[in-house]
């Protein structure tokens, strides 16, 4: 499967204020209860499954914060005969005045978690869960053209289809010659200006580190996350510019439009 990462670390407090709004359950069978969250005294909700022993008791509004929290696949009731999968979200919830934080560094948290369909960002993620951004060799470049509501490509004035992004198609060198590893595939999606940029000089076998990375769940018989990267630079020129302080200030940004 492509970009079948399991699950990813979340940092908590870049989601945003939260507060507690009661108690629902999810899941295929409607068993697994989660902790409904209101992020940052608005309307918008978070649902994230607690530790054992959570009190689901407590006062509505009452502030918590989430730390160790992870988000991968899970089930809903509305799509389990279709087998999609939808991400959940899992971690501690502790009163805003607990000392404790995460066991990840800040800094590993170098990636933006984002909605699929309006790229929102809605807290940030750690990449190494995913894969290792200096262990991508590239094979393949095609372009994905954009559609219509009916699934037709759609074309421009001139009856050329529009392409809406590239996708960099990857094999994760530290897997490479592992025939029982179906899952060592990552593609990475690029804005069609820059990756027609980037294209000029490659070739199969460059390895490229890409910046600005965003991750969006899927959740389908295909793929579990849809990858977007700002750009990709080449290894032995990554090896020699400074620390991906570019790379965390832009997710950095990105991801604070989350706290509102």
């Amino acid at each position: 499967m492509v970009n079948k990462f399991g699950s990813l670390s979340l940092q908590g407090k870049s989601i945003g204020k939260l507060t507690f709004a009661g108690r629902n359950l999810v899941g295929a069978n409607a068993d697994v209860a989660v902790a409904m969250l209101n992020v940052n005294n608005t309307l918008n909700t978070e649902n994230v499954t607690p530790q054992a022993g959570f009190d689901f008791g407590m006062p509505f509004k009452t502030p918590l914060k989430l730390i160790n929290a992870k988000i991968g696949a899970g089930t809903a009731r509305s799509n389990q005969r279709s087998g999609a999968r939808v991400p959940a979200k899992t971690g501690t919830l502790l009163p805003i005045a607990d000392t404790a934080t995460d066991t990840i560094p800040e800094e590993e948290f170098d990636a933006v978690f984002i909605s699929g369909k309006d790229k929102t960002p809605h807290g940030r993620v750690r990449s190494a869960d995913a894969f290792d951004s200096h262990d991508l060799v590239l094979y393949s470049v095609t372009p994905n053209y954009k559609t219509d509501n009916r699934g037709e490509v759609v074309r421009d004035d001139y009856d050329e289809p529009i392409i809406s992004n590239y996708q960099f198609n990857f094999i994760q060198q530290s897997k490479s010659g592992d025939v029982g590893n179906d899952d060592n595939i990552v593609r990475i999606l690029v804005d069609p200006a820059e990756s027609e940029r980037l294209q000029a000089g490659l070739k199969p076998g460059d390895k490229l580190v890409p910046q600005g990375l965003k991750f969006a769940f899927v959740g389908n018989d295909a793929t579990d996350w849809t990858v977007y990267a700002d750009t990709l630079v080449a290894l032995d020129e990554k090896a020699t510019e400074k620390p991906a302080s570019n790379q965390s200030k832009t997710t950095t940004n990105q991801a604070d439009k989350a706290k509102g």
